[in-house]
């Protein structure tokens, strides 16, 4: 086994054995506050589904949408003898291990196994990733669908693998879909925009299709005013629903134009990547999320410089990963006006700036496992994807 295989199970195993041990302690206590509202809302009907499947009935209690849904999804687990809600925090627990593991692997294959474990450890070790993940909540399986997508669309396949790779990223993207119709128009963009970076930079005048690019997309904008208008109402109302409660913040400003979208979404943005911030802490679980966020701030500067040096190995991977975030940020940034619900709904994009922090701080500082580190200039040849890698 070599060291990238090696390490790349370590990581895996790693990220499992922390969320085993949570779900653990999430069945048997209530110490866990994830475990509690939906997480409940969403094991009452998976149980009832799986009573109905063992009387021949084929039908759902009528919950709400995306409880049928996801309480299907969870079903079977109600299905086997013994504790069936650990059964499906375990499932959950695997899959987060495998989103975990898509992210080291993309930061491997674009700079080092350095590199993919830096961008994994903030998520294999966050409290509130662990939290989340060893509950019965969606939120697992919607990151196991965008980071698997992310990563049969960038890591090579064998050409005679290519369509296939590119079905299995359809069906992953359209499981997180599924599992969170708002992120639609985010995943359109992200796709849209890789492809188009893509386009242009395999033509003969790159300058011009970016001129006639930008074009066109000032007018698609133009066009699309009625319906940005009635989606900036919409996110409105979001912030209106959840700005409600202890951990709640700005709830009394709510933009309701594009203008004033656009003057809020830095302020959002940063809400919702980092929050909370320190005149927010009220608890010892708001200190440790609190924590997270100045971990994150770190991999969002060291981003920078990931940014660069994935754009140079892959553009329209990049340019993609980056239009998603940014949606993302806003749309949630703007919709969102309660840190409890940001710290779980962030962590569907997060993993993209561990991504590009993992890549760039390796790009300055290599540590030497497990307790020595040194400055590490590197080339352009990325030393550290060595043949002992």
């Amino acid at each position: 086994m070599t060291t990238k295989q090696r390490t790349g199970l370590v990581v895996f195993v790693a990220a499992l054995l922390v969320r085993f041990v949570a779900a653990v302690v999430t069945t048997v206590t209530t110490l866990n506050p994830d475990s509690t509202a939906d997480a409940r809302g969403f094991a009452g009907v998976a149980d009832t589904i799986a009573e109905n499947l063992l009387r021949g009935q084929l039908s759902t209690p009528e919950a709400g949408y995306i409880y049928e849904l996801w309480g299907s999804f969870l079903a079977p687990f109600w299905l086997l003898p013994g504790p069936s809600g650990f059964y499906a925090r375990l499932g959950n627990a695997l899959l987060a291990a495998f989103a975990i593991y898509n992210v080291y692997l993309i930061a491997r294959t674009y700079h080092s196994h350095q590199a993919g474990v830096i961008a994994a450890l903030p998520m294999i070790f966050y409290p509130s990733f662990v939290a989340v993940h060893s509950t019965v909540l969606r939120e697992a399986i919607v990151l196991f669908g965008i980071t698997t997508a992310a990563r049969l669309l960038t890591v090579s396949s064998r050409n005679y693998l290519r369509r296939l790779t590119y079905a299995l990223a359809g069906v992953s993207l359209y499981v997180a879909t599924i599992m969170r119709t708002d992120n639609l128009i985010i995943y359109v963009a992200a796709v849209a925009a890789a492809l188009a970076a893509y386009v242009v930079e395999r033509r003969p005048n790159p300058l011009r299709s970016v001129v006639v690019g930008t074009g066109l997309s000032l007018v698609g904008f133009v066009l699309a005013l009625p319906v940005v208008r009635t989606g900036v109402r919409h996110l409105a109302r979001i912030r209106e629903v959840r700005a409600f409660g202890r951990a709640a913040y700005l709830s009394d400003v709510v933009p309701r134009t594009i203008i004033e979208l656009i003057a809020f979404s830095w302020i959002g943005a940063a809400y919702f990547l980092y929050a909370p911030f320190p005149w927010m802490i009220e608890t010892i679980p708001d200190l440790l999320i609190s924590m997270e966020g100045v971990g994150s701030i770190a991999f969002t500067i060291a981003a920078i410089w990931g940014v660069r040096s994935l754009g140079q190995k892959n553009l329209s991977a990049t340019v993609g990963l980056l239009v998603g975030l940014a949606l993302a940020v806003v749309f949630y940034g703007v919709g969102t006006a309660n840190y409890g619900t940001g710290m779980r709904h962030r962590q569907m994009f997060l993993w993209v700036i561990f991504l590009f922090g993992g890549i760039g701080i390796s790009k300055h500082v290599q540590f030497m496992w497990p307790f020595r580190w040194g400055r590490s200039v590197f080339t352009k040849s990325d030393p550290n994807r060595s043949a002992s890698d």
